[in-house]
């Protein structure tokens, strides 16, 4: 039977950090049937995980439609910040698996943390901007060029997600350097943008819509569309001895993800999917559509995953080059 528990996003989330809890029915049962249908019982294995302000519909899905509770696990999901403070909470052992940004897993690898992501989650669309470079109206900021010397806020500085602006500023003619990067959470990126603390921000879904939807607003490139369609954004990260000790239960969540796929996918479940973005978001409903859905891979594109990797070598974000090898499970699923 499938779980419906949008309502109850909305109390946990007013009860504390916990944005939704998990168990074997809506009742939170220890245990349930067997996932072989035997009619005997087993009890799941709970498994912690952090869902991120962007890219966690598969998560909420997964939890609504049951597919944690068929592959054997009893996932509790936890609201997380940026992509370094979600890899800091895996580390730590406060949770087991957390949604990582693919740059800050390219980042901590490189610099020796023993972190690996098991699948891919969001992706950068070909077709659809769902991310994008957006200034006030009055900011006098039309293409990247005019981001020389201006302040621009991002989720989270070199996760990766500069990389496509760095490319637009190049192409148009100016030092990516020069523009100054602030890191800024995506649910403040509106005041910020707003009241002129910074001068343009590089803003993701649902936010990206939010913000477009503003009179006062206007956007001046889709750089990830443009040059880095394709590329991993979002990958479910855990650490190197987690993963030793629970390689069954990172192939099952594995599972119950590309099943979240399939559903995500099915055009017949978008208002559905929407109504789970609105709610865990805070957004307005009325300003999400089907187009402000950012694709979803579990499997990891391998070419556009180690252009993305050459890239972090390109602009120094790191000094020593990673493979992909060496930031990937053999065990993730890969196209």
């Amino acid at each position: 039977m499938k779980k419906k528990m949008l309502g109850a996003i909305a109390a946990v989330a007013a009860a504390g950090l916990l944005l939704a809890g998990c168990s074997s029915d809506p009742l939170g049962n220890d245990s349930t049937e067997s996932p072989g249908g035997g009619g005997g019982s087993t009890e799941l294995t709970k498994v912690k995980v952090v869902v991120a302000p962007i890219h966690f519909e598969p998560a909420y899905i997964a939890l609504q439609e049951g597919f944690y509770e068929e592959e054997g696990l009893d996932v509790e999901l936890i609201r997380g910040a940026d992509p370094t403070s979600n890899i800091a909470r895996a580390v730590s052992g406060e949770v087991d698996i957390t949604t990582g940004s693919l740059g800050t897993l390219i980042t901590s690898v490189a610099a020796g943390v023993p972190v690996t992501a098991i699948a891919g989650n969001g992706y950068t669309s070909a077709e659809t901007a769902t991310s994008g470079i957006l200034a006030l109206n009055s900011s006098g900021i039309q293409t990247p060029a005019d981001l020389a010397g201006r302040t621009v806020g991002i989720q989270g500085l070199n996760t990766g997600s500069e990389i496509g602006m760095f490319l637009a500023a190049e192409d148009h003619g100016i030092d990516p350097m020069s523009i100054e990067r602030v890191e800024l959470a995506s649910a403040g990126m509106e005041t910020a943008l707003v009241e002129g603390t910074i001068d343009a921000v590089l803003a993701s879904a649902p936010f990206y819509g939010q913000l477009l939807a503003r009179d006062d607003v206007h956007l001046v490139s889709n750089p990830s569309t443009e040059y880095m369609a394709g590329a991993p954004v979002t990958v479910w990260t855990v650490t190197d001895e987690w993963l030793a000790n629970n390689e069954e239960t990172a192939a099952a969540f594995v599972r119950a993800m590309e099943k979240a796929q399939a559903f995500y996918e099915d055009p017949a479940n978008v208002e559905a999917i929407l109504d789970i973005t609105a709610e865990v978001s805070e957004v307005d409903r009325g300003t999400l559509s089907a187009a402000s859905l950012i694709p979803v891979s579990v499997a990891l594109d391998e070419q556009q995953t180690q252009t993305s990797v050459d890239a972090f070598v390109t602009y120094k974000i790191v000094a020593e080059p990673v493979s992909i090898d060496d930031i990937l499970w053999s065990g993730a699923p890969r196209r």
